[in-house]
């Protein structure tokens, strides 16, 4: 049956971003909602291109309680959308469960207004990518080669647009990167493709266990009519196995099936016999890895996954390929921001977990000729970074550690030096380095002990390596200096 929200009585639990979107979105659909906050203060989040925000100025001051609910608050109540920033096991939640009220979230909402009668086609098709890293970069890709190649799309999730104004777009696709913590209140959505591009240590603050993380992950799968599978990947296929054309697997070694690497003729090198490593499908050669712009060898996976999924839309992987140079990458993401007497600096703040400092290490190392020297620190979540050892130990000269858990660091690598700030680690990195190495900020850690978020954190990086180099902006692209 098709499901109609003027039908529910709907409590939205957190007005961040997400949670105002949802507030917004049923007030415009005419439904009861009334909404709680955890915190004691909260800002309207404004949209210019929304004609409600003096609807919710009324709704924030009428119908928004910071306080300690009770039973009553739920009396009338079927349906608590709850923010992915909250957490299944607060008292609030507790509470709704115990009064007969069904937890969801936003997502589980779009799929409910997104599916049609009698489980029909959905109206929009949606592919999810999910993973541990590189979920936003591949959403992005994804999205990017789809319009390229001619296919109404939009991306939403995770990656920064609330789905249910994804949902009230014109497009015809919708590119969803989805949270393990979005995913644990998601059960009826409906994929194209899915996949689980990596598992690494994340998130066990709030997960408990790395077995409880993958379960919430693996929820991607739950309705999915295919899977796009790094074949090498520990924990990122789905339980039940699929049918052969149901799968598309990638991976860096050689395959005849598939998306993989191997050698061919460089026609392009102008050599006869040179021969170049390319991105094939099977079997097939589709681009050469010096043709790619995206640093690393965890980004031409990357571009593997999002070619496959792209393929399980109808878009040919020699078609995308053709706009992969094109694409820019989102910000914070091993991104060169200065070039100073030939030392790079490289922000990858986006680097919140461990798994993204190893896959941006793995990355970048075979590409430098001096030393790697790395800023990281942080709040590691509950993670063990003792496991990140044999990585620095083999890629990194120094490590300057900053934050809450940087003398974790120091027990993990002997050559690490605990400093108070982002600019004392810029500088005394800076004085280590020389012609030909790299400083970069990969941190293995959030940010929130000492920053807004992993945005500000690189924005601080990048204004204290401006400021000690007296460089000035250019359009954001990377200053590089000769003295």
């Amino acid at each position: 049956m098709t499901y109609n929200v003027r039908e529910h009585s709907y409590v939205v639990g957190g007005l961040g971003v997400t949670g105002q979107a949802c507030v917004r979105f049923l007030l415009q659909q005419k439904a009861t909602v009334k909404a709680f906050d955890t915190r004691a203060n909260f800002t309207l989040v404004t949209n210019p291109d929304s004609d409600l925000d003096t609807d919710m100025q009324a709704f924030m001051a009428e119908k928004v309680t910071c306080n300690t609910l009770s039973e009553d608050y739920f009396d009338g109540v079927d349906t608590l959308v709850l923010s992915p920033g909250l957490a299944l096991n607060i008292e609030q939640v507790a509470l709704a469960q115990k009064c007969g009220v069904e937890v969801i979230g936003d997502v589980e909402l779009f799929a409910r207004l997104n599916a049609t009668k009698n489980g029909a086609t959905p109206a929009k098709r949606v592919v999810g990518i999910t993973g541990s890293n590189g979920k936003t970069t591949v959403t992005l890709l994804v999205n990017h080669l789809l319009k390229a190649c001619g296919v109404k799309s939009i991306e939403a999730g995770n990656v920064g647009r609330p789905v249910l104004e994804a949902l009230q777009s014109d497009a015809d696709v919708v590119v969803m990167e989805l949270s393990s913590f979005q995913l644990e209140t998601t059960s009826s959505l409906v994929l194209e493709a899915a996949t689980v591009l990596n598992i690494s240590d994340d998130h066990l603050d709030r997960h408990g266990t790395l077995e409880a993380y993958i379960d919430a992950k693996h929820r991607i799968f739950d309705n999915a009519k295919s899977a796009v599978v790094w074949r090498d990947g520990e924990f990122v296929a789905p339980e039940e196995p699929l049918a052969s054309q149901e799968l598309i697997e990638y991976g860096l070694g050689e395959s005849s099936t598939g998306f993989a690497i191997a050698a061919f003729e460089d026609k392009n090198d102008g050599s006869s016999d040179k021969q170049s490593l390319f991105i094939t499908f099977n079997g097939e050669s589709l681009i050469a890895l010096s043709e790619i712009h995206l640093a690393g060898m965890h980004n031409v996976l990357n571009i593997m996954a999002a070619l496959g999924i792209c393929l399980k839309l109808g878009v040919s992987p020699e078609l995308a390929v053709k706009h992969l140079h094109s694409f820019k990458s989102a910000p914070h993401r091993c991104v060169e921001i200065a070039r100073v007497n030939d030392i790079r600096y490289i922000d990858d703040s986006k680097a919140t977990n461990i798994g993204a400092t190893v896959a941006a290490l793995e990355g970048l190392a075979p590409t430098i000729q001096g030393k790697l020297i790395l800023i990281a620190g942080g709040d590691a979540k509950g993670a063990d970074i003792a496991s990140l050892s044999p990585y620095l130990t083999k890629y990194v000269s120094h490590v300057f550690a900053v934050g809450k858990d940087a003398h974790l660091f120091g027990k993990s690598f002997t050559h690490t030096t605990r400093v108070a700030t982002m600019k004392d680690a810029v500088k005394a990195a800076t004085r280590l380095a020389a012609s030909g190495d790299v400083v970069l900020l990969s941190p293995a850690c959030a940010s929130l002990d000492m920053f807004k978020n992993y945005m500000h954190r690189g924005d601080v990086f990048k204004q204290d390596v401006y400021d000690l180099h007296n460089l000035h902006s250019q359009n954001d692209r990377a200053v590089e200096v000769t003295s």
